[in-house]
């Protein structure tokens, strides 16, 4: 992508969802500088409370929080925001609730804690390029869809 597109478009929103402040706080350190409009959420019920407000194209989640785990919140996102991309982080190699967490939560990436920066940085480009590309396609659907009624008419 271009410097010109990218002051154009408006900034994507990522929400960011740990009970952790210490990862809350190095989120915010890696992510500052990008060119993200940045939520914070300490538990599944208050991301939930913030993607009603807030138009959110990705939420990335730890697995392992009180009251709602990551793997919770994810599979009631993938329902009520089906367009939003899903990562989830996760400091344990529990393989069974991983996979499982993937399947019902419709996880986009998973990723192991201690992340990489870079891996991380890239895995988010990478899915809120997905998101632009797939709204781009929605926007250009519509616009057919209305040059064909024209055309009928």
């Amino acid at each position: 992508m271009n410097d010109e597109n990218a002051v154009t478009k408006p900034p994507m929103t990522v929400l960011c969802v740990d009970d952790e402040l210490d990862i809350t706080h190095a989120m915010k350190r890696l992510l500052r500088k990008q060119n993200y409009n940045l939520l914070f959420a300490s538990s599944g019920a208050k991301a939930l409370e913030l993607m009603q407000l807030n138009d959110v194209h990705m939420i990335i989640s730890d697995m392992r929080m009180p009251a709602m785990s990551g793997a919770e919140l994810l599979e009631k996102v993938a329902i009520s925001y089906p367009n939003s991309y899903r990562i989830l982080l996760t400091g344990y190699a529990d393989i069974e609730s991983t996979v499982s967490a993937i399947n019902k939560g419709k996880i986009h990436k998973y990723i192991q804690k201690p992340w990489n920066n870079d891996e991380l940085i890239s895995s988010i480009e990478e899915g809120l390029q997905e998101v632009r590309l797939k709204n781009e396609n929605i926007h250009l659907q519509k616009r057919i869809k209305k040059t064909i009624a024209a055309l009928k008419s």
